[in-house]
């Protein structure tokens, strides 16, 4: 028994992934994304997250965890397609009054399920949407997961990435009931998971230092894999600005990634998700001098220092 291995070969391969750290923008190109020609609508699905990064801090085995996610995301783009446990909350992200054809979305339900369904889709080459944290960060177990999987990683200026998660509370992240970031406890001390080589460090912080913290923790592990991966053929990076700046050229890079078009619903979606818009350098100012103002000296040092290897990146991207 002790040389058998789990098997799951996913039926869904074509599967593309909006990735980036909190606050990267992914909420603003993934519904833009899921408007494409044969795109499904969006998905977001935090257990999968959650696994993989447990599975990267060995808190489970890779064939265990490789083994549900494969289950669970075959079972959740299956149960979309026969209008099983659709989202009806107006306003959510995955509701499906935000999709590209609600009315298309409700009359699944009406569906004779089965494996025709599957082998349907399947042939039709339809692509599966889904948004998740950090996928870039944990890209080399997405590989592993699935080498098919596309991934489309949004990056953004550190310092609007540390005020966006900031006025969200991510610096007092333990009192937050409703909290889809693992935690850990060590006698007395609870602190998420950016903090396990420092944990007896986090209470001292601030809350704006603990945020700065967290974001450089992800941004430079994710930044690490991009200059691993950045050639792969299933990665496509997007800087924020410049999406919202020049929408169509960079949907333009998208409907070739994926192999699609624009639909009649994307211009509608492009409208609703306010692009092309142009970005007043002036918030970024007011940003900057905030976070000067509640950090320590060390900790926004250390922002302003990576937010260089931000414009190198970029640079490196736009250029591409």
């Amino acid at each position: 028994m002790t040389n058998l291995k789990l098997y799951k070969k996913n039926y869904f391969n074509n599967v593309v992934i909006i990735t980036g750290s909190l606050n990267s923008g992914k909420s603003m190109v993934a519904p833009i994304v899921s408007s494409l020609q044969k795109v499904e609508h969006l998905r977001k699905l935090i257990e999968v997250d959650q696994i993989l990064h447990l599975i990267n801090l060995k808190k489970i085995e890779k064939e265990t965890g490789y083994f549900f996610i494969r289950h669970y995301l075959d079972k959740s783009f299956y149960e979309q397609l026969i209008g099983r446990n659709l989202n009806y909350r107006v306003g959510d992200e995955t509701s499906i009054f935000t999709a590209k054809n609600p009315s298309d979305l409700k009359k699944r339900i009406f569906l004779k399920r089965g494996d025709h369904i599957i082998k349907n889709h399947v042939k039709n080459k339809t692509t599966f949407c889904m948004d998740t944290h950090d996928g870039m960060m944990l890209f080399h177990l997405w590989r592993e997961v699935n080498k098919k999987f596309k991934i489309i990683n949004v990056f953004r200026n550190p310092i609007d990435t540390v005020n966006g998660c900031f006025n969200v509370g991510q610096g007092k992240i333990e009192k937050i009931l409703f909290n889809e970031i693992i935690m850990f406890k060590k006698n007395k001390n609870i602190f998420p998971l950016y903090f396990l080589d420092n944990y007896k460090d986090y209470p001292k912080k601030s809350p704006m230092d603990r945020v700065i913290d967290e974001v450089l923790f992800c941004l430079k592990n994710e930044y690490s894999n991009y200059k691993k991966f950045k050639n792969d053929k299933n990665c496509l990076f997007l800087e924020n600005q410049d999406f919202a700046e020049n929408t169509n050229e960079n949907i333009f890079k998208i409907c070739k990634f994926l192999k699609t078009r624009k639909t009649k619903y994307t211009s509608k979606i492009m409208k609703r998700e306010n692009c092309p818009r142009l970005i007043d350098p002036k918030v970024y100012g007011e940003k900057l001098k905030k976070i000067k103002f509640l950090s320590s000296k060390k900790s926004f040092q250390k922002l302003l220092d990576f937010e260089q290897l931000f414009y190198n990146r970029k640079k490196d991207t736009l250029n591409r």
